[in-house]
């Protein structure tokens, strides 16, 4: 974290909210402490670092972004329509199927930093197959 808050030109953090923890369940959540998956907890948590300032507005007009643990595909949200179908944009965003519920954004001096809450993990999920099974 250390070194997330002193990058030089700012940050942005994706924030998993307590409703995307709570999607993980409870096997997922006990990998995520157990000592054994470190590497791979690490490797989860870089997909929510980016070492520069990122907008809402910016991850809105974007088809995705670069983070510290690869690329996360943004999609714009769409209300309404019949299976995808007829629906109108709705002005939200969605990073690898989790929605971007709000944005705080704080500046000093020399560098701005923006934290995006979101309702689920923007890593692939395929990431926890490399997790060690709780017994």
């Amino acid at each position: 974290m250390k070194k997330v808050i002193e990058a030089d030109e700012g940050f942005t953090i994706f924030a998993p909210n307590e409703a995307a923890f709570d999607a993980l369940g409870e096997k997922k959540r006990l990998q995520l402490g157990d000592i054994r998956n470190a590497e791979v907890s690490e490797k989860i948590a870089s997909y929510d670092v980016v070492f520069e300032p990122v907008t809402a507005d910016q991850l809105y007009n974007s088809s995705g972004i670069v983070t510290e643990g690869g690329v996360v595909l943004a999609e714009r949200t769409v209300s309404g329509g019949f299976f995808g179908v007829g629906g109108k944009e709705d002005g939200g965003v969605t990073l690898n199927g989790a929605k971007v519920v709000k944005s705080l954004e704080f500046a000093d001096a020399t560098k701005t930093g923006i934290v995006h809450e979101v309702d689920g993990f923007i890593s692939p999920s395929i990431l926890w197959r490399y997790a060690d099974q709780r017994e």
